[in-house]
């Protein structure tokens, strides 16, 4: 096959797959391993990882070695047929998931992916993590399957993850209220212990809000719980004390006036 007509038909396939395609489609495709590395030769096509190759012209993608690795774990199946959770599949996690949100400054070593069943691979740049995901726990970004914030949140608890990354990725998801503080304090319960806090209620809640003191949090979420706590205030105020603080509020409204 020219070059030119396996550059076609491979772009037109990696055009649905963020400029990407696996040595395995390709071979579907009719394209040989050899051709691939004939084009690679010619500057056609761009090795990004063991067995996936793409357009250099298309790879400007945000977090391309996630996205490859997601490809090969099931290289014959088409990005675009793939669900987020499939048995031969798995789910972008741990630290590359905080990465992929851009929460935090945690930096993964390898791209972490979660898969439902214990797999192995020889490549460095991959770990595979097995694990039980379910629907709530994935969304997508840019056609990508990663976990949640909550999830990932979760996920960096259970390997015991340095309390101040792990703060500074809730105050980075609260900042832009993608996670709930006490939902997440509620499933965090299991994890308390080995971060130091224990007895008492409420434990997975308590842990979290000493790792946002960790970090000095002073986001939205701590002006609201702020605002919630004046609103109970206020609501057991009786009306004569109401308006006295309204004289008051107001005169000190009057005396900040130029």
């Amino acid at each position: 096959m020219r070059n030119t007509e396996a550059l076609q038909i491979i772009g037109e396939h990696a055009a649905e797959q963020w400029g990407m395609v696996t040595a395995a489609q390709a071979l579907d495709l009719g394209v040989q391993r050899v051709t691939l590395t004939r084009l690679v030769a010619a500057g056609l096509l761009e090795h990004v990882m063991r067995g996936v190759y793409g357009i250099p012209a298309a790879l400007n993608t945000p977090h391309l070695h996630e996205k490859a690795a997601w490809l090969r774990l099931d290289p014959t199946t088409p990005a675009w047929r793939r669900k987020p959770l499939d048995d031969a599949g798995g789910v972008i996690s741990h630290r590359s998931a905080a990465a992929v949100h851009d929460l935090g400054d945690l930096v993964p070593h390898a791209v972490e992916l979660t898969v439902p069943r214990r797999r192995t691979t020889r490549d460095p740049a991959i770990r595979l993590r097995p694990g039980t995901l379910t629907e709530s726990d994935v969304t997508t970004v840019d056609g990508l399957p990663v976990t949640t914030a909550e999830r990932t949140v979760l996920d960096l608890l259970a390997d015991h993850t340095d309390g101040s990354h792990v703060g500074d990725v809730v105050a980075a998801a609260l900042g832009r209220r993608i996670i709930d503080l006490d939902r997440l304090g509620d499933r965090a319960d299991v994890y308390a212990a080995r971060y130091g806090v224990t007895g008492g209620v409420r434990r997975g809640r308590r842990l979290l809000d000493r790792l946002l003191d960790e970090v000095g949090y002073q986001g939205v979420d701590e002006q609201d719980r702020r605002l919630a706590s004046l609103a109970r205030q206020l609501a057991d105020l009786d009306p004569a004390q109401l308006d006295t603080l309204s004289v008051a509020l107001r005169e000190i409204r009057g005396g900040n006036q130029p």
